[in-house]
C-alpha cells in the first residue's frame, strides 16, 4: 500500500466505487524511430493527424456532439439543475467523455507504434479562448463556443503524453499560430484560402487539402520540416514562377493524401475506433 497516491469514493449513479491511484514502475521501450506525426485538435474533427511519410487521418466528434445534445435535453427536463437526477446525468456524460478521450489517446498511440513514429507534435491550444486581434472574444459559432468551453484539450494531451511514454515516443507541443491559414506545401499564409468549412485551397501553388489535415501538417513541420518536390523549400513561400513546377512535379494534389484522409469513427457498441468505409461510385 506504500505506492498508493490517492484514494477516493466515487458515486456512479447506481453504486459507490472506491478508486485507488497508485504509483507503479513500468518498462519503457526504446524510441521506435525518427518519424513524426502532427496532431491538430479542433471543434469539428477532434483530431487530425498528418504523418511524415504521406498519409493522414481524421477523428470526427460526432458521438460527443450526440451526447451533448442528448444529455442537454435530458437535463433541461429536470426540475432543478442541481437535483440528484441532473447530477447523475452530468456524471454519466462526464464518464462517457472521459472514456472517449482515453480510447482515442490509446488508439492514436497504437497507430503511432504501427507506423514507427518517434515524435508526436501537438498544437498548443492555450490561446484558443483568448480575444481576437480586435480585442473581442473569438466567435466560433453557437455550437463551437459551447463545445470549446466543455472540451478538455489539455486533459487529452496529458492522457496522450503518459500513454506514449511507455512506448518510447515523445510529445512536443508547438504554437498553433498561423497553422490554420498557412499552406503546408508552399508556405503561403492567407486566411481566405479556407474557402469553406473543411477545405483549404492555396491561391499560390494550387494545393487542395482538407483544412484540418493541412493544419496538422503545418504543426508537424514546425518540428520536422520537409522539402517539397523539385527542391522547393516548404518553409518558404514560392513565387508565381514556381507554380507550374509545383503542379507538374507533384501531380494533382486534389487527389493526394492531404485532400483524402482516412476517417476513423467511434463505435459506441464496441467502444473502439474503426475506419469509415469509403463510398465509391
Amino acid at each position: 500500500m506504500e505506492n498508493v497516491q490517492q484514494v477516493r469514493a466515487v458515486w456512479t449513479g447506481d453504486e459507490w466505487e472506491l478508486h485507488f491511484v497508485c504509483k507503479v514502475e513500468v518498462e519503457v521501450t526504446e524510441t521506435l524511430g525518427e518519424k513524426t506525426v502532427g496532431v491538430d485538435l479542433g471543434i469539428n474533427n477532434f483530431a487530425a493527424l498528418a504523418y511524415e511519410d504521406g498519409h493522414s487521418e481524421l477523428y470526427p466528434l460526432n458521438c460527443l456532439k450526440q451526447d451533448d445534445y442528448y444529455f442537454s435535453k435530458r437535463i433541461s427536463r429536470c426540475d432543478d439543475s442541481d437535483s440528484e437526477q441532473a447530477t447523475r446525468l452530468n456524471q454519466k456524460k462526464s464518464r462517457r467523455r472521459s472514456h472517449y478521450f482515453h480510447t482515442l489517446s490509446k488508439h492514436i498511440v497504437q497507430r503511432c507504434v504501427e507506423e514507427g513514429v518517434g515524435t508526436i507534435v501537438v498544437g498548443n491550444l492555450s490561446g484558443i479562448r483568448e480575444d481576437d486581434e480586435n480585442g473581442e472574444a473569438k466567435n466560433w459559432g453557437e455550437h463551437g463556443n459551447l463545445d470549446l468551453h466543455s472540451w478538455a484539450f489539455d486533459r487529452f494531451t496529458s492522457m496522450l503524453e503518459y500513454k506514449v511514454e511507455m512506448e518510447g515516443i515523445t510529445v512536443e507541443e508547438v504554437s498553433e499560430r498561423g497553422t490554420s491559414k498557412s499552406c503546408s506545401f508552399c508556405g503561403r499564409e492567407r486566411k481566405a484560402n479556407r474557402v469553406e468549412r473543411g477545405l483549404y485551397v492555396c491561391d499560390e501553388c494550387g494545393m487542395v487539402a482538407n483544412a484540418d489535415v493541412n493544419g496538422a501538417e503545418d504543426i508537424r513541420q514546425k518540428v520536422s520540416p520537409s522539402p517539397v518536390t523539385d527542391g522547393v523549400d516548404k518553409t518558404h513561400r514560392v513565387s508565381s514562377a514556381h507554380q507550374n513546377v509545383l503542379r507538374s512535379g507533384d501531380g494533382d494534389r486534389s487527389n493526394g493524401w492531404l485532400a483524402q484522409p482516412s476517417t476513423f469513427l467511434f463505435d459506441k457498441e464496441t467502444g473502439a475506433f474503426a475506419p469509415q468505409e469509403r463510398v465509391t461510385s
